[in-house]
């Protein structure tokens, strides 16, 4: 998604302040003590606050039971964080879910290997076929968790759970997201188990059980473009290196696809020649060749649903542009868009038309990097599309009844693919911040945010400067009872407000760096 790369910090204009009466607290702290079951939503009238927000706090959730005295002129502030410094830590930064599910795909595979290992006799005797089939599965679990059409697939499976769930079964199902774990962490164990093949293959070689040079070359080959392809995608490289990484992930990847077809010809060769058995007797006889058939089919699916849409470019402002097509998307989905589709995709997610129209719709670029600064200062007329839309992390939101929205600069744009959808069936609340949002964005746009949600927060930062979004995230959270909160903004601020709502136990829900 397109995101803005504005940092946000505390301003005087952060402060909020809930006013009570005697007979109202005494309300406040019955229904903090008798609140029903998560999911209760129904007060009694009388103990709303002079506000107008009802507050229902559930009994297992104690961000809610950690306000304040909110006496007469009393602060509502942020309740302390829960559990120790270390435990926060671990939980919600080094342990996130993204890496939770790298660790188990590939301490599964480190336990397999292992397992094999101890279960030979003569580890010199190991089958090769054993790991090429292993390595060949991981390539093609972590391929196809990736394409557009399992994508759609998990999403859409996760919309099947209803409201009445309970919210830490739905909390939990949120993180779908973050799935790039197993992809990353299905790459990552293929490569092992190739190396494992690469040093039996040269111990066999060395002792003359194989003895073919082809092959162990072929073999290192292989090996060494495994290893490049896992070295750029760490993730510091590949934030710093953006642009190499995608052009090096494609070709290194169609690269590796193909010579593992070679490879794997040549060994059922070899293994015809000792054994007198036809090639393709024992190809189709061996796990890893119907595997790397489904690796190549879901390599090249994606290109034959590449296309060229037009697109009728609308200048919002000198630093975001708005490309409008006709084409007809399903709802809560982004496209990526190329002028050069072997090089470099752009993920937008992409909104209905706001003026009504049943087909169509629109994305919001602006000005955060080289390209997106290009396409607002010379927008084209037409991009390259491939693949299928498909959802993101705001498609998450669903599962929920009613969640708080936070937002910043252009991020309206992927806010918009929610809040504007005719088939929302989630009630939300706004929070956007941005530099002149009327003036950037104009006021169609701000209306839609308007007609969303009257009491929008849209903070002109220009005017109010830079607001703690923190504190207001949290107060509108707490006032609209909501049950989550998602944040669209750049990734520092995101991870700033997903860590703060998250260790005070509000489910937050934000973009990591590989979702």
């Amino acid at each position: 998604m397109d995101r803005i790369t504005d940092t946000e910090k505390k301003s005087p204009e952060s402060s909020y302040y809930i006013s009570f009466t005697a007979e109202e607290f005494e309300g406040y702290e019955r229904r903090m003590n008798n609140c029903r079951s998560p999911g209760s939503r129904s007060l009694d009238s009388s103990d709303n606050t002079n506000s107008g927000a009802k507050l229902c706090f559930e009994p297992q959730n104690s961000v809610r039971e950690d306000l304040n005295e909110a006496k007469d002129g009393a602060q509502l502030s942020l309740p302390a964080k829960r559990q120790s410094r270390y435990i926060r830590a671990v939980r919600h930064t080094l342990w996130n879910v993204y890496r939770r599910l790298f660790s188990i795909v590939f301490l599964a595979n480190v336990a397999a290997l292992i397992a094999l290992l101890c279960t030979t006799k003569e580890l010199i005797h190991i089958n090769l076929w054993h790991l090429a089939t292993a390595t060949s599965t991981n390539i093609w679990v972590g391929t196809t968790i990736r394409q557009d059409c399992m994508q759609i697939i998990l999403y859409k499976t996760a919309w099947l759970v209803p409201h009445s769930a309970p919210l830490r079964l739905r909390r939990i199902v949120a993180k779908l997201y973050e799935n790039g774990g197993v992809h990353s962490g299905c790459g990552v164990a293929g490569a092992m188990w190739f190396t494992a093949l690469t040093v039996l293959l040269t111990i066999q070689f060395t002792r003359l059980i194989f003895t073919s040079v082809a092959i162990l070359v072929l073999t290192y080959v292989l090996q060494t473009l495994f290893m490049v392809l896992l070295v750029l995608a760490y993730p510091s490289l590949r934030s710093k290196y953006h642009n190499a990484f995608e052009v090096t992930h494609r070709f290194l990847g169609w690269t590796i696809t193909i010579l593992f077809w070679v490879e794997l010809g040549l060994l059922a060769s070899t293994d015809s020649l000792a054994t007198k058995t036809p090639v393709g007797t024992i190809l189709v006889e061996q796990p890893a060749f119907w595997f790397l058939i489904l690796i190549t089919i879901h390599t090249i699916l994606p290109w034959l649903n590449l296309h060229r849409w037009e697109f009728s470019p609308e200048n919002l402002s000198k630093h975001a542009v708005r490309l409008h097509f006709k084409q007809t998307v399903s709802p809560y989905t982004g496209i990526a868009i190329s002028k050069s589709p072997l090089f470099e995709w752009h993920p937008f997610a992409t909104m209905p038309s706001l003026s009504g129209e049943p087909t169509g719709g629109s994305l919001i670029v602006s000005s955060a990097g080289d390209w997106t600064k290009q396409t607002v200062e010379s927008p084209k007329t037409s991009y390259w599309v491939k693949g299928y839309p498909k959802p993101g992390v705001l498609g998450m939101s669903l599962i929920f009844r009613q969640v708080v929205v936070v937002t910043t600069g252009s991020g309206i744009g992927p806010c918009l693919s929610i809040l504007a959808s005719k088939h929302r069936r989630t009630e939300c609340r706004v929070l956007w911040s941005s530099p002149s949002p009327l003036g950037i964005f104009g006021e169609e746009i701000v209306g839609c945010v308007k007609r969303v949600d009257a009491d929008a927060r849209i903070i002109d930062t220009k005017k109010e400067g830079r607001p703690d979004m923190v504190m207001l995230a949290y107060r509108m959270y707490v006032e609209a009872e909501a049950e989550a909160v998602f944040v669209i903004s750049n990734p520092s601020l995101t991870k700033k407000i997903v860590y703060a709502m998250e260790c005070r136990g509000v489910p937050a829900f934000g973009p990591v760096w590989d979702s």
